[in-house]
């Protein structure tokens, strides 16, 4: 003998529960959709529009109450829709003012890196020329323009040259460890 529940009916199984209310929900998901259609629909802006838009955007890129109601009635668009654009309009501006900030830093970074790479090769010269005086004398005579003071031509012998040359290696290298 069948169950049946109140009024002579038989009880819905789990499936045909599920079914009537996913039915439910298309139906309630079509209604809504169908009441707001006309107001998420996103109307394209004609080339006049985006001009004076854009003219309006150079001379303004900040529209107060009164003059975003004159421009929108001048378009013939909601002011909402005008604000929106100027507010999409800086963002993109300000987005591509980073991407040129960003450009710009790169190819600094790579200078540096680049002229960090040439102090670096020297200082690695001028040691290796610091730790063997062979080398350092070898260098300085080939190298080391020759000069002389006055009343002193001692200035020009080896020795003194080779002074002269270890100095000026070892303040070079100071004050490339110094930057």
């Amino acid at each position: 003998m069948d169950k049946q529940g109140e009024g002579g009916r038989k009880p819905k199984t789990n499936l045909e529960m599920r079914k009537q209310s996913e039915t439910k929900e298309k139906i309630a998901e079509m209604e809504y959709s169908s009441k707001h259609r006309s107001i998420t629909a996103k109307k394209r802006l004609t080339q006049d529009q985006l001009h004076l838009l854009e003219t309006s955007f150079i001379t303004n890129p900040k529209l107060e109450g009164e003059s975003k109601q004159e421009l929108a009635s001048k378009l013939g668009l909601p002011p909402k829709q005008v604000a929106i654009w100027y507010q999409n309009k800086r963002a993109r501006c300000k987005t591509e003012v980073i991407e040129h900030d960003y450009k710009a830093t790169q190819l600094q970074l790579q200078n540096v890196l680049a002229h960090n790479q040439r102090l670096q090769s020297e200082a690695h010269h001028l040691l290796f020329l610091a730790s063997n005086p062979s080398a350092a004398s070898a260098s300085a005579s080939t190298s080391a323009p020759s000069f002389s003071v006055p009343g002193s031509s001692s200035l020009n012998s080896p020795a003194s040259m080779n002074s002269i040359w270890e100095n000026a290696i070892m303040e070079e290298l100071y004050a490339c460890l110094l930057e």
